[in-house]
């Protein structure tokens, strides 16, 4: 790639930590190597606590740097994007942790010079972001999804929810053995009257990509300014670990079918209390309201924002999506630091 006519300083912010230690001072070498090769002055912090890694996000931000990069893995990465919601830097991603979920769903390369490289082209992807607000009024966002019931309790990471999956196959007869409780979900979707469902697991989707571990809703990426939304009635306890477990292979055929909304706002509260868990991390138990912010963060990728053309698709054999308008926009600047 030809070398830019002006310097242009960005802020890197790395995670010593992530994949293999031993190879981090080394791939750091590299990247600023790769990154000065675009024309890029690189500013560099090395932080390990998630906090820190949001509040030096959030710092540089403010001071007015156009291009943040997060380098590291899944965790690091989320941590920058908590930092940089609402405002106007662009994120770029080097990846180099383990397994680099966000990454891959983004389009980011894994080699160290391609996506030093794609960064320097400035493609911008916005990305909606979830926001959680539980009735006792904490605040937190999410970049994937929410889980609420079952899947929360036994998948504690939800980036790994497939590999999890798997492993618990050898444990159905232990839950089948279990006497089955009567869950109710009560969910208010944007202005619609109030819905009462028995199930076990509720989830709510963002991130695009994410449906490459669910193939029954491989159709149904969000539109842009809505949550996808997934309910499983009449589903067992063992017949949820199953749908999963066959999911991860695409092989489900159980009688159940999911149902499946997408909305701006969502109003979730359960009896008895659930689980409730947004990207791996864990909220206790407690009735939610999740919003969407809509392009609250602009990602350099090789993606491209999609068009919407119908927002209606056919989501199971016998289910359709429905599709309700997304509630009044939220004030994103007011969530700055509150996540």
């Amino acid at each position: 790639m030809s070398q830019k006519s002006k310097t242009i300083r960005v802020k890197l912010i790395g995670n010593p930590d992530a994949g293999k230690p031993s190879d981090s001072a080394n791939n750091l070498k590299l990247v600023t190597g790769f990154l000065e090769k675009t024309g890029f002055k690189t500013d560099i912090t090395l932080e390990k606590q998630k906090e820190k890694i949001t509040q030096t996000a959030q710092k540089a931000a403010k001071d007015g740097y156009k291009i943040i990069i997060a380098m590291g893995g899944d965790g690091t990465i989320q941590a920058v994007m908590h930092g940089m919601i609402g405002s106007k830097a662009r994120l770029g991603i080097i990846p180099t942790g383990i397994d680099n979920f966000i990454a891959k769903r983004l389009a980011i390369p894994d080699n160290l010079e391609e996506a030093c490289a794609l960064i320097a082209t400035e493609n911008t992807y916005k990305v909606d972001v979830g926001h959680v607000k539980t009735s006792d009024g904490k605040k937190s966002v999410f970049f994937e999804m929410a889980t609420i019931g079952l899947a929360a309790a036994i998948y504690p990471d939800t980036n790994k929810i497939a590999k999890s999956i798997l492993s618990v196959k050898k444990d159905l007869p232990d839950v089948q053995e279990q006497k089955e409780s009567k869950v109710m979900v009560f969910i208010t979707l944007d202005d619609e009257p109030e819905k009462e469902i028995e199930t076990n697991v509720l989830i709510i989707r963002n991130t695009p990509g994410f449906e490459e571990n669910i193939g029954d809703v491989s159709e149904g990426s969000p539109q842009g300014g809505l949550l996808d939304v997934m309910v499983f009635p009449d589903f067992s306890k063992p017949e949820i670990l199953r749908y999963f477990a066959a999911e991860s292979d695409r092989g489900y055929k159980g009688k159940g079918k999911v149902q499946h909304f997408q909305a701006g706002k969502i109003k979730i509260r359960t009896s008895p209390k659930l689980d409730v868990m947004i990207d791996g991390v864990a909220l206790g138990r407690d009735a939610v309201t999740v919003k969407v912010l809509e392009s609250a963060l602009q990602v350099i990728t090789t993606k491209k924002n999609p068009v919407s053309e119908n927002p209606q698709k056919v989501m199971t054999e016998t289910q359709t999506v429905q599709k309700f308008e997304p509630s009044s926009s939220v004030e994103v600047e007011s969530l700055i630091g509150e996540s």
